[in-house]
């Protein structure tokens, strides 16, 4: 199955210099698969134009969506129709039924919008991810690969919910149609600490050994030590 597009918001043009040499040094053959591109505005400011389906909130464990990229997400989709926390609200129920309340950092957990927000805002959004880096406000280089799994996770998560939504007509006729594109910012980059070299090497790297995932199913549900290559590229991240 094809990866969904991808939008990456920056606000700092040096983390879309950094992103595009690190895909073209470490996975040159990435237009093949990947559909990419960079956006250097912020949310507040990104226009009308732009669709996407499914936001990516680099969240803490907790859902509570006010701080940093969660604050403008907050404030964009819920100012000044709907109360601020009226996404936190809805955040937090769901990761109570799926994680009675604290999401481990790198996992993902789709929420989707209530109605009322879905109709009020300008881009088609329906759907948050909630991809903690950190369980409370916090330096995240203790997890040495936390971009790396909140993408892997992400990428996981969306895949189910496509195969799921593509063969259901029920979940098409409720509204839960598929994740076609996904506009997400660099992780853990500004509270977390995580540089921006580290930031775009371990997205990269999760989204190219995704796809390689998806290619060869016989090699990846049969892995051995000696097989994975994979892990050494990822720890070369370690120290940046």
């Amino acid at each position: 199955m094809a990866l969904p597009r991808f939008l990456v918001l920056c606000i700092d043009d040096h983390d879309i210099q950094t992103l595009h040499s690190t895909l073209s040094k470490h996975w040159p053959a990435h237009t093949q698969s990947l559909n990419l591109t960079t956006i250097h505005e912020n949310l507040r400011n990104l226009s009308s134009d732009t669709k996407f389906d499914l936001i990516v909130s680099p969240a803490n464990s907790y859902g509570i969506l006010d701080g940093g990229f969660d604050d403008a997400i907050s404030r964009t989709f819920c100012l000044p129709q709907h109360d601020y926390r009226a996404l936190t609200n809805v955040a937090q129920q769901k990761l109570y039924e799926q994680w009675h309340g604290f999401a481990p950092p790198g996992t993902c957990t789709l929420v989707s919008m209530p109605r009322e927000l879905r109709e009020t805002n300008r881009w088609g959004c329906k759907l948050v991810a909630l991809c903690p880096t950190m369980r409370t406000p916090d330096d995240a280089r203790w997890d040495r690969e936390v971009v790396y799994e909140c993408v892997w996770s992400l990428m996981c998560e969306v895949d189910r919910w496509n195969r799921r939504n593509t063969s259901s007509s029920s979940n098409l006729a409720n509204g839960e149609s598929r994740i076609d594109t996904i506009l997400i910012t660099p992780l853990a980059t500004g509270t977390g600490g995580v540089s921006r070299e580290k930031w775009a090497l371990q997205f990269v790297l999760a989204l190219k050994h995704f796809v390689d995932a998806q290619k060869r199913p016989e090699r990846w549900s049969r892995l051995r030590w000696e097989d994975l290559k994979e892990a050494k590229e990822v720890e070369r991240s370690w120290q940046m």
